[in-house]
C-alpha cells in the first residue's frame, strides 16, 4: 500500500488536461528528460503529475514494444479526452474522484478515508490516528513513517478543500475536486466531510459507479442490497458520501430522465434489493458523455 507519491503537490487546476493530452501523444512523456519543458512544470511535479493520472484512473502503465513502462490512457481517459478533455463537466469531476477514492493500489490514504474512515467531523490528530491504526492492522504490524501520513493528510485536504494561503504563482491554483464541496473547514482545526444533495450527481454517474465493485470490475451479478449500495467499500454510498434518501433520490432521477436504464427496487427478506439494468459500465459512460 504506497503512500506519499504525490510528492507533496496536490492535484492542480489543468494538470489532468494536461496530462491527458501529453500520454496520448507519447507515452513515453513521464521518462524523457525534458519533460518539464514539455509539460512546463517542474521535474518534482512531473512525477506528481504522472501519480495523478494514475490514481484518478486516467491513465495505466502498460510495457510498450522494447518492454519499457509506459503509460497509456484507460478507456475512462481515452473517453474524458474525446468528450471532456478540459474537464469543464462537473460530471466527469464526480467520475474522477470515484476513481481516487477507490485507488488503493495508488492512493491509499484516499482509498481508507473514503471507504473505512468517512467521519462526519474530524481533526488531524484523530485522521493520523485513525490510519495508522488501520495501516498497521492492513500490513500485519509494519507501518509507515508518520511524516509520511502527516504529508498525506495535507495533501488530501488541499484535494478537496481550496486554500487559504498562496505561497506561489503554483499555489494559486487550486485542485478541481474542490468544486465537488465534499470537504468543508469547521473551525482552523477541525473539517467536515459533507453529503452532497443528490442533485449535484448526474443519475448515469451514479449508475456508472453502481454497475461496477471496483473501477474496472463489473458486478458478477445485477442485484445488490441498498445496504450494500450505501457501505460497502468503494460502493456508490461510500465514495459520493451519500446518505440513503439521496441515493434513493438519484435512482428516481435515473428512472425518470433514463427509463432504459432504470434500477428496480424490490422488498426481499426484508432487504431493498437493487436489481441492475443489463448494460455495461462503459455503455452507461458513452450514454451519459453523447448526451451532454
Amino acid at each position: 500500500m504506497p503512500f506519499g507519491k504525490h510528492e507533496t503537490f496536490y492535484l492542480r487546476e489543468g494538470w489532468l488536461s494536461k496530462g491527458l493530452a501529453a500520454v496520448s501523444q507519447n507515452p513515453r512523456i513521464f521518462r524523457e528528460k525534458d519533460a518539464p519543458v514539455q509539460l512546463g512544470i517542474g521535474r518534482n511535479m512531473v512525477r506528481s503529475l504522472s501519480f495523478w493520472m494514475l490514481a484518478t484512473g486516467l491513465a495505466e502503465r502498460t510495457k510498450d514494444e522494447r518492454r519499457v513502462l509506459v503509460h497509456t490512457l484507460t478507456p475512462f481517459g481515452q473517453m474524458v479526452r474525446e468528450y471532456d478533455p478540459y474537464l469543464e463537466d462537473e460530471g466527469t469531476l464526480w467520475l474522477v474522484h470515484y476513481h481516487l477514492a477507490c485507488s488503493r493500489d495508488q492512493a491509499t490514504t484516499w482509498y481508507w478515508f473514503f471507504n473505512h474512515f468517512a467521519p462526519t467531523l474530524f481533526d488531524k490528530e484523530t485522521f493520523l490516528t485513525e490510519l495508522g491504526q488501520w495501516v498497521i492492522a492492513q500490513q500485519d504490524g509494519q507501518n509507515v513513517s508518520p511524516r509520511t501520513l502527516k504529508r498525506d493528510f495535507q495533501v488530501l485536504l488541499r484535494t478537496y478543500l481550496p486554500g487559504e494561503r498562496r505561497r506561489s504563482p503554483e499555489d494559486t491554483l487550486e485542485s478541481p475536486l474542490t468544486q465537488l464541496g465534499l470537504l468543508f473547514p469547521v473551525d482552523k482545526a477541525t473539517y467536515r466531510l459533507s453529503q452532497p444533495p443528490a442533485e449535484r450527481i448526474p443519475p448515469l454517474v451514479m449508475l456508472y459507479v453502481l454497475l461496477q465493485e471496483r473501477p474496472g470490475q463489473p458486478r458478477p451479478e445485477l442485484s445488490l442490497n441498498l445496504l450494500q449500495a450505501l457501505r460497502e467499500p468503494m460502493s456508490v454510498g461510500r465514495v459520493f458520501n451519500l446518505s440513503a434518501a439521496a441515493l434513493v433520490e438519484l435512482l428516481q432521477r435515473l428512472e425518470r430522465q433514463h427509463p432504459e436504464y432504470a434500477v428496480r427496487m424490490v422488498r426481499t427478506g426484508g432487504l431493498d434489493q437493487l436489481q441492475l439494468p443489463s448494460v455495461t459500465p462503459a455503455d452507461v459512460l458513452t450514454a451519459y458523455y453523447q448526451q451532454q
